[in-house]
């Protein structure tokens, strides 16, 4: 498994990272300041919920749900 590095893929990968990381601490900071707690939190796990649905759609994974799933997630 020997691949050769690419130093403009290195340099591409620490820019994502620090981007990415600096701004997810920006955005908190700001998001702390101005929504409510329970909101934050909700807006994080419905994008996170959706981001995953995605994901798996995209994989080609069966989604089903029975009726006994649906009431317990529902309740």
């Amino acid at each position: 498994m020997s691949q050769a590095k690419n130093p403009l893929f290195i340099i591409l990968a620490f820019f994502a990272i620090y981007v990415i990381w600096g701004s997810t601490y920006l955005l908190n900071k700001i998001a702390v300041s101005e929504l409510s707690p329970f909101m934050l939190a909700s807006i994080r796990f419905t994008l996170a919920g959706l981001l995953i649905f995605s994901i798996s759609k995209f994989m080609g994974k069966s989604l089903r749900l029975t009726r006994a799933q649906f009431f317990n997630t529902v309740i």
